[in-house]
């Protein structure tokens, strides 16, 4: 046993690692418990808030009468619609944040208040196989999606070329959203070739309506114009188009949106079934204001490290055995380990209520000095204090690789290069045969006298 101590003690001393590996995937768990659970708590918040927004539209739509024979060859007359997007669409909101809290958690709401100006062109039917007289002229409508009407906070009243029109709640007609606000609108037919058109027909109205986390547009007009301005002082750009122009600040943001109809795929114009609703929604763009929840990302990122914070720490003690020849018990070995497993628990729990840094800080800082304080009582001795460099590097190195996401392979393959490195430096001298040598028995005739 004894020419064996040092493959036994190795033995052992992987075993108990192996056994800490239990309570680190434990500890995944109850990371990934958390972040469900604070999802959950933000959209119960929006729910009751009003939830991302997205506005689709606003569309003119024409009903007609369309005529087809069944499987019998008799005629049927079903009622289908034609659409029409604006010729041009400006929309300039202000988003106003704040904050919702439920029990540690919190989420960012926002109120807004966006003004839509535009103008369509008289529809035209060219091209749709639909007689003049099955098309439902005093049915035209003008609609505007949205993902719950119960965001809507003032009423909305239209103003169509010199008159308005009262708006009411109706189902999505374009199948985007479930519901829609639609007013009913004078419109007559494009005049035929040749004759001059009668001129745009301008709309205009306001909308007061409750979002949480992102307000997303889509880009109806010909030539569409956003602009959004918000004291939010972290905005996210998102969707299909980023702003042209956009200014950053701590007091808040200003962006501006310019979108022309090539720049999508689908056109001006289209009746049922011809568009599905998934090709507006793949055009949207927006900003999202909600701050990125890193705490429970970094837990995660920091506990794929658990194996090296559980060999570093053994690495030392064993080296202390081989080199200061001091006995370590393997239950000495596992309290350590269990101590550096705590490590993760303490920044999850701090981290929730403090923020990952000041966490992390303290975390670190507790448990480097539990590991030290214990290691030198169990070697009785100031040698045992070396822990306390050890662990400082080892918890600082883990600082730089969860600050630096784009270079974090890299770090870790340098730092566990440099570990090794340090590993075979120290051991360098060791004579792992000693042992062996020291109970070999002398060879016949060595003793013997000249």
């Amino acid at each position: 046993m004894r020419s064996s101590s040092f493959l036994v003690k190795i033995l052992i001393v992987g075993v108990v690692s192996l056994l800490l590996l239990v309570p680190l995937l434990l500890l995944q768990g109850v990371v990934s418990e958390r972040a469900q659970r604070r999802e959950e708590t933000e959209s119960e918040i929006y729910q009751s808030w009003g939830g991302r927004q997205t506005l689709a539209g606003p569309v003119l739509t024409v009903p007609y009468v369309s005529r087809t024979l069944d499987e019998k060859g008799r005629k049927v007359e079903t009622v289908a619609a034609a659409h029409f997007l604006p010729d041009t669409l400006g929309i300039d909101g202000t988003l106003q944040p704040e904050t919702r809290s439920r029990g540690m958690y919190q989420v960012t709401v926002y109120g807004a208040r966006l003004s839509l100006r535009g103008a369509f062109s008289s529809p035209s039917f060219s091209g749709i196989r639909v007689s003049p007289v099955d098309i439902l002229w005093d049915q035209a409508y003008v609609s505007l999606e949205l993902p719950d009407l119960r965001s809507l906070q003032e009423k909305i009243l239209l103003s169509w070329g010199d008159g308005r029109a009262a708006v009411r709640s109706a189902r999505g007609s374009l199948g985007m959203f479930p519901g829609e606000v639609r007013a009913n609108v004078p419109v007559s037919a494009a005049p035929p070739a040749g004759v001059a058109a009668p001129g745009q027909i301008p709309f205009s109205f306001d909308l007061s309506l409750r979002g949480g986390g992102a307000i997303n547009f889509i880009p109806l007009g010909d030539e569409t114009r956003v602009r959004v301005q918000s004291s939010w002082p972290g905005p996210s750009f998102t969707g299909s188009f980023l702003p042209e122009r956009r200014v950053l600040g701590p007091d808040g943001f200003d962006a501006e949106w310019r979108v022309v109809s090539t720049a999508r795929a689908y056109p001006q114009r289209w009746v049922d079934g011809e568009i599905e609703p998934s090709a507006l929604l793949d055009t949207s763009f927006g900003v999202n204001l909600m701050a990125p929840v890193e705490t429970y990302l970094k837990v995660t990122r920091a506990l794929k490290y658990g194996l090296l914070f559980l060999v570093l720490p053994f690495c030392t003690l064993f080296l202390f055995e081989v080199l200061a020849r001091k006995r370590i018990h393997p239950v000495q070995y596992l309290l350590i380990g269990l101590a550096d497993c705590v490590f993760y628990l303490l920044l999850l729990s701090l981290a929730e209520h403090v923020g990952f840094g000041p966490a992390y800080l303290a975390a670190a800082a507790s448990c480097t000095a539990l590991v030290t304080l214990y290691a030198a009582a169990v070697m009785k001795s100031r040698a045992g204090l070396a822990m306390l460099p050890v662990l400082a590097a080892c918890y600082g190195f883990l600082a730089l690789v969860l600050s630096s996401e784009d270079n974090a392979l890299l770090m870790g393959a340098l730092g566990l290069f440099l570990l090794l490195g340090a590993a075979m430096f120290l051991t360098r001298r060791v004579d792992w045969y000693r042992k062996e040598r020291a109970v070999t028995p002398p060879s016949p005739g060595s003793g013997n006298g000249a």
